[in-house]
């Protein structure tokens, strides 16, 4: 089979497909999650899209760049702080999204944020991508074109009984007739799985950023068919707020973990909050025994030391002053420990841990690396008729009360669990990981990153292993949580809601490329769906 020419590692097995063979053809990692990313879009329609946000992290060593492009949505021009302090319900305990009656911050034009994935790509492309911007989005094409089958976690998403407060799977895709359209059979119900779903008008959406270029979304007839289906609606985004989006480019944080750099994502992203929950870990012993309770009991105080602080920290940097370094500090991890080993335990939130988004991870032989953390939230259920494109539902993960870190304001962006992530040994990657699910994101990467490091695992077992989550109040695990351990934890005073799945997918799905003794391995995380495609 000769040399590896790079191998993609994501949720959506057809798409890390199409990655492949765009790196088996002599493009590069930063070729293949272009193409890879837009594939996504049609497989996952849910997850990710035209209409989201994400943010992503490259590593190129032929020119020594390393940092990160982040397209988060922003706020439209048209909201107002505390326009919606009244009439709000609170947060959900996992992930703190808005609730509210009506579901105004989940459903319809009100949930969404000014959407950044055309023009994060489009920088990635400018930037280091080898093949033309249209060649590169003829895949996704013909993808829509032919249909995609509904697949197991597609159905599961829009079925499953929704978190407290939030709106079913028919509900939400009955809020516009575009979208019913797409997503209802005949009698009006949920698509079965192994349907065929057709995008003929995503495909011409996608045909037209191929031949007319990605400004065209943002400046062009595609924003003007946005602008005039928005008029008149009770949504917050304007052909204004369209035409400013810009992009924002940044270094990468950085913190150590038992010798190795971690270099993740800046706020409004998590990396931070990762890097401090591993920063607390390293003050520890976790044993030899992975999985074992005092493994998992440190891994869940850790998790929700580090969400007290990105609670009251967490903001757009470009409009608050979010204390980064303090944050990431040995300091301040030494302080957490301190509290630890004197007995401070998780306590506040719990509830069932949402799954939305999508990740890919790509690597190749030249060196070249690309973490991709992409999502339209959970969906706003509009679809603009004659575009076939899913819009995002972002807003509703501000604080709706003003003066917060994280409080609404016009052009601002909201927090985020995403964390795509790069691990370093001696200078070079040695691990590129992310995932999607909410502030579960943070948890799947956290695990992932310990089980290599701290217990050795290959690829796949690193992403499969049994997982938990805390966010600081109940601790969150799967079925495969051994029964005397699940006991342990609760002798040791946590609340534990065991999930009767054994790969329960509300756990994230990590997705990670492991680069080892001269060996490179994907895992695709088998909580849902699962791609590893490997280029020869």
């Amino acid at each position: 089979m000769g040399r590896m020419k790079g191998i993609v590692v994501c949720p959506q097995p057809r798409a890390a497909d199409v990655g492949a063979e765009v790196l088996r053809r002599g493009g590069t990692a930063f070729d293949a999650a272009l193409a890879t990313a837009f594939c996504q879009m049609v497989q996952d329609p849910f997850m990710c899209g035209i209409g989201g946000m994400g943010t992503l992290q490259y590593w190129r060593p032929a020119s020594g760049e390393h940092g990160m492009i982040d397209f988060h949505a922003r706020a439209g021009s048209k909201v107002t702080p505390g326009m919606w302090e009244a009439d709000s319900r609170g947060r959900s305990e996992i992930s703190g999204y808005a609730l509210f009656d009506d579901f105004r911050a989940e459903l319809g034009y009100s949930g969404i944020m000014t959407p950044g994935t055309v023009a994060g790509f489009a920088r990635l492309h400018e930037r280091f991508c080898t093949w033309d911007w249209s060649d590169l989005l003829a895949p996704a094409i013909r993808m829509a074109r032919a249909g995609i089958a509904v697949t197991s976690f597609h159905h599961e998403y829009l079925t499953r009984k929704p978190m407290q407060g939030m709106p079913t799977g028919k509900q939400r895709v009955s809020t516009t007739p575009a979208c019913a359209a797409l997503y209802l059979n005949a009698a009006g119900e949920i698509r079965d799985i192994g349907d065929v779903i057709r995008h003929p008008a995503m495909a011409d959406t996608f045909e037209r950023l191929a031949r007319a270029g990605a400004q065209d979304f943002y400046t062009g007839e595609i924003a003007a068919r946005i602008a005039a289906d928005f008029e008149g609606k009770d949504g917050f985004v304007t052909a204004d707020d369209l035409a400013g989006y810009r992009v924002r480019e940044s270094p990468a944080v950085l913190g150590t973990y038992r010798g190795n750099t971690i270099a993740s994502n800046p706020p409004p992203g998590s990396g931070a909050v990762l890097i401090a929950m591993l920063n607390i870990l390293e003050q520890f012993d976790l044993g030899d025994t992975p999985g074992s309770v005092r493994h998992l009991d440190l891994v869940a105080r850790a998790m929700a030391a580090a969400h007290e602080d990105r609670e009251r920290e967490l903001g757009d940097p470009d409009l608050v002053t979010v204390p980064v370094q303090a944050m990431i500090s040995k300091a301040r991890a030494a302080d957490w420990a301190a509290k630890i080993r004197d007995g401070w335990l998780p306590g506040g939130r719990a509830g069932t841990p949402p799954t939305c988004t999508t990740h890919l991870s790509v690597w190749d032989a030249a060196g070249n690396a690309v973490a991709v953390t992409h999502t339209i939230g959970t969906g706003s259920g509009v679809v603009t008729e004659g575009l076939g494109f899913n819009w995002n539902n972002c807003i509703k993960l501000f604080d709706m009360r003003p003066g917060r870190p994280n409080s609404i304001a016009p052009g601002k962006a909201r927090t985020t669990g995403m964390a795509p992530t790069i691990v370093l040994k001696d200078g070079a990657p040695f691990l590129v990981v992310g995932a999607p699910g909410g502030s579960v994101i943070i948890s799947a990467v956290l695990t992932t990153i310990v089980n290599v490091i701290d217990f050795a695992m290959s690829a796949v077992e690193a992403v499969s292993f049994p997982r938990l989550h805390c966010e600081g109040g109940a601790v969150f695990c799967e079925a495969r949580v051994q029964d005397d351990v699940v006991e342990g934890l609760r002798a040791l005073c946590h609340e534990v809601r065991q999930s009767a799945i054994s790969y329960d997918p509300t756990m994230a799905r990590a997705h990670a490329v492991l680069l080892r003794n001269g060996a490179v391995s994907g895992g695709a995380d088998p909580r849902g769906g699962g791609g590893v495609a490997i280029a020869w």
